[in-house]
């Protein structure tokens, strides 16, 4: 495998003008919108719950976590990612905004453990995760860290491209290995949570905020099975099997 450039953000997307929503949204800029759109709605979502920490699983270049600590400042918003080329841009970007309540971390979320570091993350109140387990190959185990890590009372925002009726197992993008059907993705997640609300049925909490604001009478985003609030995890530990 070819060595990454440090300074490469290919794979990780940058908003290149500020990370007001607005703006994207009348120059019909959709992949702004489609990165922004959902941080701005876990942040309405989360508005309305129980302070707590609230980790943001494949945070790329960190805008997003940044976002969240800046409007939830009741929290605590760990950004953490396999990529250190994306900590350092986003430790570099935006951890030095003045805002104690954010950190970034390198992070495996396969192997659920901070990278190089003497702390580890154990159960969250919240997790983000948005547009990551189509890049993971061993998309199990991170379903079943996410679930085993997730505090009982807690929720998952989480997203992945699902807008097909049938799974593409052989995306065009190369840093994606599977993109799942909207029928298939809902599946998945009722393994691994109890309650798995979704735009499709009216269960999404802050829809509104989707037909309002982000399509406006026009398909900006599509809703099929995406993004997803999910809790009440299914988990089995290590301890129930002896």
């Amino acid at each position: 495998m070819a060595e990454k450039s440090p300074g490469d953000t290919s794979e990780f997307y940058v908003p290149e003008n500020g990370l007001e929503l607005a703006p994207y949204l009348a120059t019909e800029n959709l992949t702004a919108v489609h990165h922004l759109a959902r941080y701005f709605w876990a942040i309405r979502v989360l508005a309305c719950r129980e302070p707590g920490v609230i980790l943001d699983v494949a945070t790329g270049a960190g805008y997003g976590a940044y976002l969240m600590a800046k409007y939830l400042p009741r929290f605590t918003i760990i950004g953490a990612d396999y990529d250190p080329r994306s900590v350092e841009f986003a430790r570099r970007n935006y951890q030095e905004h003045g805002l104690t309540n954010l950190s970034y971390c390198h992070f495996d979320l396969e192997e659920w453990r901070v990278v190089n570091g003497d702390s580890q993350l154990g159960q969250l109140d919240y997790i983000t995760s948005f547009d990551t387990i189509e890049h993971l190959l061993h998309r199990e185990i991170a379903l079943i860290n996410l679930a085993e890590f997730i505090a009982p009372s807690g929720m998952l925002l989480l997203s992945t491209p699902s807008s097909t009726e049938t799974n593409i197992l052989n995306p065009e993008w190369v840093h994606h290995k599977i993109e799942y059907s909207y029928r298939y993705l809902y599946n998945l997640m009722r393994r691994f949570f109890k309650v798995v609300d979704i735009p499709d049925n009216g269960s999404l909490p802050e829809l509104d905020y989707w037909n309002d604001v982000v399509n406006r009478g026009t398909l900006r985003y599509p809703l099929r099975v995406n993004p997803i609030a999910c809790s009440v995890p299914i988990v089995f530990g290590l301890g129930d099997i002896g």
